[in-house]
């Protein structure tokens, strides 16, 4: 059977002397491992198609009972030059795929995530200012289509006082201090209130709001707490502390596989 259909790619690693395994995200059939054999050659067909946050229009060969498809042509739809040339950019868009990839089961067809990635894809490639703001905004949206949406009540975040508050682990309420559920955990009325927007904001919107860089590493430690709540061992941390300390280092990010 062969499947034309647009996807984003995941991941790309290389396979003996010539060629990759790449995961695809698509909209037609899911997550898909597949062969692209000649891939690393100097002149081969794919070109810079199967790099990690390229939109693509793919053809591959796929049959039900094989876990690698065979990759026959790419096309890129959109190239996100913008996300390539800034660190920060770049940082954040490799963990949005790298949870796509950690998440997702292998051929589930998911059009709401795929259209949550791309859209922030967008939005972030073409941000001027606070493109960071689009990480943890991916994540609770992507929590919210995977079935944990937080509990946003807005007069209850517009009570936190200057004290601060809690995060209910379970429901992803924002509460007082003193409805503290045993999960929970506290922080201040800047990064709970932070939370709440990138919870139910649109893009466009989360990237208009201002945090001072304490918040926002708060507002990250409570979105990464949330989400390990429900996901358990599935929320991958490992790339995400290596971004950090590559953005603390101000180096270049690493050649990918």
């Amino acid at each position: 059977m062969i499947v034309r259909t647009d996807a984003l790619v995941l991941r790309s690693m290389k396979y003996g002397e010539t060629s990759r395994i790449v995961t695809l995200f698509t909209r037609e059939k899911g997550k898909v491992a597949v062969m692209a054999r000649g891939a690393r050659l100097t002149r081969s067909r794919f070109g810079a198609t199967l790099q990690p946050l390229a939109y693509i229009q793919c053809l591959f060969y796929y049959k039900p009972t094989r876990e690698l498809q065979t990759l026959s042509e790419t096309t890129h739809l959109e190239v996100f030059r913008g996300i390539g040339e800034d660190l920060e950019k770049l940082s954040a868009g490799l963990r949005m795929v790298e949870l796509v990839q950690a998440l997702l089961q292998p051929e589930e067809q998911n059009p709401l995530v795929f259209n949550l990635l791309l859209d922030t894809l967008r939005h972030l490639d073409a941000a001027s200012e606070r493109p960071r703001n689009l990480l943890p905004h991916f994540q609770l949206k992507l929590g919210a289509v995977l079935g944990f949406a937080p509990d946003i009540d807005r007069a209850r975040v517009e009570a936190v006082g200057k004290e601060g508050g809690v995060l209910a682990l379970d429901s992803g309420a924002i509460l007082p201090l003193e409805e503290a559920p045993p999960a929970a955990r506290r922080a201040s009325r800047a990064a709970l209130r932070a939370f709440a927007i990138c919870a139910r904001a649109d893009a466009a919107t989360v990237l208009r709001m201002r945090a001072t860089p304490e918040v926002g590493r708060e507002l990250d430690r409570l979105v990464a707490d949330y989400l390990r709540f429900h996901l358990e061992e599935a929320y991958p941390d490992r790339s995400s502390r290596v971004i950090e300390q590559l953005l603390r280092a101000g180096s270049s990010p690493p050649p990918s596989p």
